[in-house]
């Protein structure tokens, strides 16, 4: 059932020569660590949207090739790498009388208060046309509610997921120093003041820029993702210091990795990383921003080797089926699901 990107533009099957049985799936990026995602799934030739004024071409053409392609009885999911040309396509989909089903990705808006009045609008436009969006924790199907009137019955909540499977992860280790990493949505201010002046080393991973002054204990470099995932498997334990005063949400991938490795994750989300991680039981989470309670969270697990390892078994106990085929199977089976609905009605 998958196709190669020459075939969208020459031999897909049109309406009359699909059938009634054969749905079409059509996605945006694909997911080779799910074989059963893949062998259901029909890949879009998109181009990188970029940046700049040449980002908006690319997403009208991209949004084109959805409009064209897609018809009534099939379904289009888009996952967050194409967010430019998910949202064109959600307005092209609005002039359609019988159109696909679309299932979006979307667990990154920030509040409204956050952005222009244009953008917000822009938005709440494209997420009109959504028949279901997928988020990552019920927490944030609750800020789409309130943020932007979404309907709650059109929300789908699904875990993410970890992304061990397909890559070669080295053997976790316990090593000396506290590993942290990523760049979206970090908040390394507020680690970086937690763990200065403690006697223990930290390991900060991140493209982003250092500030001037670190303190002797900290190092901060960007790296491979290879070596990325070195430094999370042969550390002490993980923090994930997340920014969550925009709303939006982030990390899971990150966390979760952590946790399949076995280690300890401390992660400052009370909100959304609750969905995954049961405080004490499988992690700890403490407030954003807030870097006393951080730092006597870390002082805790620098102090206490065996309760640590204790709850590192129990994260690992539940992260580590949590792969991408587990998650997309499901959304799959979803979906499969909803086209089921729409062509018996």
């Amino acid at each position: 059932m998958r196709k190669g990107c020459d075939v969208l533009w020459s031999g897909l099957p049109n309406e009359k020569q699909k059938g009634d049985n054969l749905m079409r799936i059509f996605v945006d990026s694909p997911v080779p660590q799910s074989p059963t995602w893949s062998r259901n799934t029909i890949l879009l030739p998109f181009l990188p949207e970029g940046r700049g004024t040449r980002r908006l071409f690319t997403a009208v053409r991209n949004a084109l090739l959805v409009y064209r392609v897609a018809k009534y009885g099939d379904a289009v999911v888009f996952g967050d790498t194409y967010p430019l040309s998910a949202s064109v396509y959600g307005l092209l989909h609005c002039l359609r009388s019988e159109r696909p089903l679309i299932v979006r990705r979307d667990p990154l808006a920030p509040a409204p208060s956050h952005s222009s009045f244009w953008k917000n609008r822009f938005r709440q436009l494209a997420l009109s046309s959504v028949d279901f969006l997928w988020v990552y924790a019920p927490s944030v199907a609750r800020r789409y509610v309130e943020w932007y009137n979404f309907p709650p019955d059109k929300i789908l909540v699904l875990k993410f997921h970890h992304t061990l499977t397909g890559f070669d992860f080295p053997q976790p280790t316990r090593g000396d120093y506290i590993f942290a990493g990523g760049d979206s949505q970090r908040d390394y201010a507020t680690l970086v003041k937690a763990v200065t002046g403690l006697d223990c080393a930290v390991v900060i991973a991140t493209r982003r820029p250092p500030p001037k002054h670190l303190p002797q204990n900290v190092e901060w470099q960007p790296v491979r993702p290879e070596e990325f995932r070195k430094l999370m498997a042969g550390s002490n334990f993980v923090v994930l210091p997340l920014d969550t005063s925009r709303g939006t949400t982030s990390g899971q991938q990150s966390y979760l990795n952590a946790m399949a490795l076995g280690k300890l994750v401390i992660v400052t989300d009370t909100e959304d990383a609750s969905y995954y991680i049961e405080n004490g039981v499988t992690g700890i989470l403490v407030p954003s921003g807030n870097a006393q309670d951080l730092r006597t969270a870390i002082e805790w697990a620098l102090h206490n080797h065996a309760q640590v390892d204790q709850i590192g078994k129990r994260a690992r106990e539940i992260a580590l089926p949590m792969d991408q085929e587990w998650t997309f199977s499901r959304l799959l089976a979803f979906v499969q699901g909803e086209l089921r609905k729409q062509s018996s009605s």
